[in-house]
C-alpha cells in the first residue's frame, strides 16, 4: 500500500512527513480515489476497504471529508509546489520549462489526471475551504507560467498574443485539458499540442522555425 503515493504523486525523492503510518496510507489512497474519481466519487467506506481499516478509523484522524479532502490537496500542491519553486527564476528558461511540463508527463499512460484539475470540475459541489485551496493551486502555477513569459519577453523580444498573465491562464487551462484528453482517448501525444504551447511561447522567431522545420522531419 505504501508504495501508491509514489506511483501517483511525489515526484522525486521527497517523502510526506506525517506522524502516523494509518493516516499516511490513508492520504495515499485519497490521493489516488481523488485523481481517478473526483471528490464525489468515493465514500469513507471505499477508503476504509482499501486501507483496510473501520470507517472509524479515518474519522479520528479526518473527521470529515472535507478535512480528508484539504489535507490531500494541500500535501499535492505542497509537493509540487517545492518542486516549482527549487527551479532557479534565473536559470536557462527552456531548461525550466522542460522540467515544468515533465511534472504534466509523470502520469501520461494512466488512468489519472492532475488532482487538482479533477477536482477543480466538482467546483460547484466542493466546501469553500478545498476550493480555495485549488484556486491557490492555480494561481501557483500561473504565477510561475507569467515569470518565465515575462523573461521571455524581455530578454528575447518574444511577442505574445495576449499579456504574460493572461498568456499563462490560457497555457495553464491547455495544460489540465491535455491531461484529460489524453485519458479519454488513450493518446498521452494530446498533452503535446498544449506543451508546444508554452515552448513557443518562450521561443524567438527563429527558434520557432528551426523547431518547426524539425517537426516537419519527424513527421
Amino acid at each position: 500500500m505504501r508504495t501508491v503515493l509514489f506511483l501517483y504523486l511525489f515526484i522525486g525523492n521527497k517523502i510526506m512527513k506525517t506522524v502516523s503510518p494509518v493516516r499516511e496510507q490513508l492520504l495515499e489512497h485519497t490521493l489516488v480515489l481523488l485523481g481517478t474519481r473526483g471528490y464525489n466519487g468515493f465514500s469513507y467506506r471505499d477508503l476504509a476497504e482499501l486501507v483496510g481499516v473501520k470507517t472509524s478509523s479515518i474519522h479520528y484522524y479526518f473527521p470529515t471529508k472535507e478535512d480528508l479532502a484539504l489535507a490531500a490537496v494541500q500535501a499535492y500542491a505542497g509537493n509540487i509546489g517545492d518542486i516549482m519553486r527549487g527551479m532557479d527564476v534565473n536559470g536557462p528558461l527552456k531548461e525550466q520549462i522542460e522540467k515544468y511540463l515533465a511534472l504534466w508527463r509523470k502520469n501520461l499512460g494512466t488512468s489519472r489526471v492532475c488532482l487538482c484539475g479533477m477536482l477543480a470540475a466538482e467546483a460547484t459541489s466542493l466546501p469553500q475551504n478545498v476550493l480555495t485551496a485549488l484556486q491557490a493551486f492555480y494561481s501557483m502555477h500561473e504565477a510561475w507560467i507569467t515569470q518565465r513569459l515575462e523573461r521571455a519577453v524581455a530578454e528575447k523580444g518574444v511577442q505574445l498574443p495576449a499579456a504574460p498573465s493572461v498568456y499563462a491562464m490560457t497555457i495553464l487551462g491547455a495544460l489540465q485539458s491535455g491531461l484529460i484528453s489524453a485519458r479519454l482517448f488513450g493518446k498521452p501525444c494530446r498533452l503535446d499540442a498544449a506543451s508546444a504551447m508554452l515552448r513557443s511561447a518562450i521561443a524567438t522567431e527563429s527558434g520557432k522555425q528551426a523547431a518547426a522545420e524539425a517537426d516537419a522531419a519527424l513527421s
